[in-house]
């Protein structure tokens, strides 16, 4: 596969996630996911979760496109992708922590 395919792919993904996210934010619904896991799930930092993974993806190739790897720009942006990944993973188990305290 060559690269420029692959950045495409991982713009759309990450497009189509993103837009997932806004969605769900803006609508409080869960649209991917069964119905019995959907009722367990927070909305809010679901959404959130599944906007900065998309995020992440968006970001991911953009290092090599922007700079060579011995500026920092390189570093910055990756970094800043792999710390959107991190917080979206995070969100994404908070969203699974149930609502109603003992």
């Amino acid at each position: 596969m060559d690269v420029t395919t692959t950045w495409v792919f991982l713009a759309v993904a990450g497009c189509v996630l993103a837009a997932l996210g806004i969605h769900t934010l803006a609508t409080g619904r869960i649209l991917l996911a069964s119905k019995r896991r959907r009722a367990k799930l927070r909305p809010r930092p679901e959404g959130l979760g599944q906007l900065l993974m998309g995020l992440f993806f968006v970001l991911q190739p953009l290092p090599s496109a922007v700079a060579s790897p011995s500026s920092a720009l390189y570093y910055v942006v990756f970094f800043a992708s792999v710390g959107c990944l991190v917080a979206g993973i995070c969100f994404r188990m908070a969203a699974m922590i149930p609502e109603d305290r003992p």
